[in-house]
This record gives structure tokens, sequence and C-alpha cells, in this order.
């Protein structure tokens, strides 16, 4: 198992044994990171976050199923906007995408409720619940990069790390320069904190009165400096100095203690499974199922992929062939899993134009 990619730049179009590095610059959401047109039959194209999240998906996962297999897989980097996209495609009547890799909850459910992701086959289904488990699966996706939003904190500008929601709301005993999640696709978890920040227990976060959580979340409003839409945009404000301390993804404040930023990590916020789901109508169906079908049943390359970013895997035999040190980061470790409150996808779907709507106008300056 490697730490590391297997090249110094970025690979993310694979085609045989062929493989394209990554272009220069910033693609546009839904254009193929690497270059090219997406939506062929030949390819299983694979739409993912971005930047690490992108380059795990190549390294541990995209580039062994090409050599094992002859199938090219083209990645392409649509961070955040899974759900407008899917459904622009298929407004347009051009589906171009095969697979949505680790969508948020509430995305994915909401795609699956309009018809726009699709039920698992029954080949498929076979080999995913004698693989993975029924836990690990709905009807229509497994989970993958489970992860949790979690409270970082830089040591070096902060003199106490907040432990818990309530506390990290209390900007008098720990004051400091914050982030917090500011993309769309992140308000399901972003609701779920501020019933923490309400008072309500982490095994019932929500339900919870929407005027109070957003007077919870306008309390503290002064106090964020960052209202971040990415993975990288939330590393690079606390390396940076944009920000001392906030909510990040779990994987991504352990890569920055793994590059050397002294980082105060506690467990206290939400869990974030992914789900990785067949788009409906697409271009390459089967070769999108057999893709599947490969990582569920290749737990190396699941813990290799978990090594890369620090976000757990479904397969059992890839977390027992993790370090104890490398599983004891992860969301799904029994000591961390009881300290994250769970999302509430139901009941924020009901409430979604709401929610959704009371928080950007807040953010926005509402």
């Amino acid at each position: 198992m490697r730490r590391t990619l297997r090249t110094g730049a970025t690979t993310l179009a694979v085609a045989g044994l062929g493989l394209a590095a990554a272009c220069g610059g910033t693609p546009e959401p839904g254009a193929p990171a690497g270059g090219g047109g997406g939506g062929s039959s030949d390819v299983v194209t694979v739409a993912s976050w971005g930047g690490r999240f992108s380059e795990a998906m190549v390294s541990a996962l995209a580039e062994p199923f090409t050599e094992e297999t002859g199938i090219e897989v083209r990645v392409v980097d649509s961070p955040g906007n899974f759900v407008s996209q899917v459904q622009s495609q298929h407004d347009a009547g051009n589906v171009q995408w095969d697979i949505v890799d680790s969508a948020a909850s509430s995305d994915a459910q909401y795609l699956y409720d309009q018809g726009l992701l699709t039920a698992h086959p029954d080949g498929l289904r076979s080999t995913l619940e004698a693989e993975l488990g029924e836990d690990k699966l709905n009807e229509y996706s497994f989970t993958f990069a489970n992860h949790a939003y979690v409270i970082a904190c830089a040591d070096e500008r902060v003199e106490a790390c907040p432990t818990t929601v309530e506390e990290f709301f209390d900007t008098e005993d720990f004051p400091g320069r914050r982030m917090m999640p500011g993309d769309a696709s992140s308000y399901s978890q972003l609701i779920t904190i501020l019933g923490q920040a309400a008072g309500n227990p982490v095994d019932a976060a929500l339900p919870v009165d929407l005027d109070t959580a957003l007077d919870e979340l306008r309390g503290i409003k002064d106090d964020v400096r960052v209202w971040w839409t990415s993975g990288d945009q939330m590393e690079q404000a606390l390396q940076q100095g944009e920000a001392d301390l906030g909510f990040m993804y779990s994987g991504r404040a352990f890569n920055l203690v793994d590059n050397g930023l002294d980082l105060t990590v506690n467990w206290a916020g939400v869990y974030t499974p992914g789900h990785t789901a067949l788009v409906a109508d697409s271009p390459n169906p089967d070769g999108a199922a057999q893709f599947l079908e490969w990582i569920a049943s290749h737990p190396e390359a699941q813990a290799e992929w978990s090594q890369i970013m620090n976000y757990s895997v479904p397969h059992p035999e890839a977390l027992e062939a993790l370090p104890a040190e490398e599983a004891e980061r992860l969301s799904d470790w029994p000591a961390n899993r009881a300290l994250i409150a769970d999302q509430n996808v139901p009941w924020y779907l009901e409430h979604k134009q709401e929610i959704d709507r009371g928080i950007q106008q807040l953010i926005q300056g509402g």
C-alpha cells in the first residue's frame, strides 16, 4: 500500500495502458479533468470532487481497473455540483456521466428520488451484498469516502481548541478566526451542526427549529472569515492563516497533520458518508457497473485509496488491512463514530428550500 500517488503529475484520464497526465489549470465544473470531451460510450466517465479526491480515484482505482480490464475510465471534476450537472445533462438529453463518486447523502437521495440515479442491476447488487454487506448499501448506491466534518485548530494560533460543537460556537471562551462550510452541497451537514449548537444531543441533532438554528449561525458570523466551498480551500485557509479554527473534512485535517502543520483535530461534528452510484440513462451503463463491481471486490485497492485520503471505505477487509494508527483516524472507528452526529436526510429534504434559502441569505449578508 502506498501513501503517495504513483506519479508527480495528476493523472485524470486513463485509457488502456496509455496514461494521460492532467492538464494545468482548473477545469470547469463537469468538464473532463485532463482534457477531452465526456460522454463517449467507449469509456466510463466518473464525476468526482477534484484535487486529491480525483487523484486518489485515478491512482488507487481507475488505473488498476484499466490495467486489468482494458476499459478506459475518465474522471471529471465537479466539486459540489453533482445535482445541477446531472439535472442539466438530463434536461438537455445529453447525459455524459456514468457514475457519481461519493455524492453527499442529501444530493444522492434527491437525485434518486428525481429518477436521475438508477437502482443497482441484479448482478451488481449481488456482488455488492456479498463483498460489502447490506449495511453499506441502499437500493442505488454504496457508501464510499465516509468521513466527518470535524473541528480542527491551528495550534500556533489557538490557545484552546473546542472539543464540542457548542464550544465552537462560544467565541468568547474560544476566540479565533473561524471557517465554515459555505457550499450548498454541505447544507445538510451545516444544519446538523447548528442543531447541536442549539443544544440538541449528538444522537438527535435534528430536527431543529430553523430560526433557532440560524440564530446560532448569526451569532458567530462576524468571526467566520472563510466560507469554504472545496477541500483545497479549507486546507489553504488553515495553512495560510486565513482561519485559525473551523469545521473541515476529517481526511483533509489529517492531510495537513501529515504535511507538518501543528493541528488539533477533535471529533465533534457530523458523520458524512459518500454515496457512489450509477447515473440514469448514462452512455456506458455496462462498463460503469463493471467498474463498481471491481471496486467492491478489490479491498486492497480500497485500502490504498483510504491511505491516500484518510477516509473510510466500505469493505471490512480493507479497514482490517490498515495500520491501527491510520484506522483510528477514520470516521467509522468506533470511538470517533460515537462522537459525531448523523444527518437526518429525510427531514432535511422535506425542508430543503427553506433551510437552503435561510443559510444562503445569512452567508450573503442577510
